[in-house]
C-alpha cells in the first residue's frame, strides 16, 4: 500500500474519530473544527511529501497556492459561521416561540372560547362548573391542564407534575380555579422558547421561558404573555 493512501486512510479514520465523538455529546463546533484541522494537517503533509512529483517549482508553487487558498476559505467559513452561531440561534428561538403562540391560541383560547359559549348558551350558573364540565377530558391531577397533544400521545412517562406525559411535548399547561371569583386561569410555559426577562420565575419553576395567561370569567376570554 503506497503511502499516500495509508495517509489518505488514517486521515479519514481520524477524521471520523475526531467527528463523531464531539457530536455524541452535543458539541456540533468542536466536531467541525477537528475535521477542519485534520484536513488542514492532511493536505498540508500531502502537498509536502508530492513536491518531488512536480517537474518544476512553479508548479508546484501554483498547487501550493491553491492548497493555502482552500484552507483561508474554508477558515474564514467556518469562523463566520460559529460567529453567527448566537444570530441564528436567536432567529430559531424567535420562530419556534411564534409557533408556540400560535399553537397555544389555537389550542387553550379556542378551547375556552368554547366553554364561554357553552356558558351563555345553556344560562349556567357558573363558569368554573362549565369549565369543569365541558374540559373534564384535559383536566389532569395537580393543576395539570391537559391539550390535546398529550391526549393523543402514546407510550407516555411520569413527567413529574402527577401526569404522564411525552417527551417531545415541550409546552407545558397548568390551571387555578378561583371559586369566589368564577374564574378560571390557563397558564402556559414552553421549555424551549425564551421571554423577554431572562430572569423571569415562570409558574412551573422554569426560569426566562416564554409563558402566556389566559382567564375566563363571565366577561369573557382574555390572554396576556407574562414573560
Amino acid at each position: 500500500m503506497e503511502k499516500e493512501t495509508k495517509l489518505l486512510i488514517g486521515a479519514i479514520l481520524f477524521g471520523a474519530i475526531a467527528f463523531f465523538i464531539p457530536l455524541y455529546f452535543g458539541k456540533a463546533w468542536l466536531a467541525l473544527f477537528n475535521v477542519l484541522l485534520i484536513g488542514i494537517l492532511f493536505l498540508g503533509r500531502l502537498v509536502s511529501r508530492s513536491k518531488e512529483i512536480f517537474e518544476s517549482n512553479t508548479a508546484y508553487r501554483i498547487v501550493y497556492g491553491l492548497v493555502i487558498l482552500i484552507v483561508l476559505f474554508n477558515a474564514i467559513s467556518f469562523a463566520h459561521d460559529y460567529g453567527r452561531r448566537d444570530f441564528q440561534k436567536n432567529i430559531l428561538l424567535e420562530i419556534r416561540k411564534t409557533i408556540d403562540t400560535g399553537i397555544t391560541k389555537a389550542d387553550v383560547h379556542e378551547k375556552l372560547i368554547y366553554v364561554l359559549g357553552q356558558y351563555h348558551q345553556n344560562d349556567r350558573e357558573s363558569v368554573v362548573e362549565t369549565f369543569r364540565d365541558q374540559m373534564s377530558d384535559n383536566l389532569g391531577d395537580d393543576g395539570i391542564f391537559l391539550a390535546d397533544f398529550d391526549l393523543r400521545k402514546a407510550g407516555k412517562i411520569d413527567s413529574g407534575w402527577g401526569v404522564k406525559k411525552d417527551d417531545s411535548d415541550q409546552i407545558n399547561h397548568f390551571y387555578t380555579i378561583d371559586e369566589e371569583k368564577d374564574e378560571v386561569i390557563v397558564r402556559v410555559v414552553a421549555e424551549v422558547s425564551l421571554g423577554e426577562d431572562p430572569e423571569y420565575q415562570n409558574f412551573d419553576g422554569q426560569t426566562g421561558k416564554f409563558e402566556m395567561m389566559f382567564t375566563l370569567n363571565e366577561e369573557g376570554v382574555r390572554y396576556e404573555v407574562l414573560n
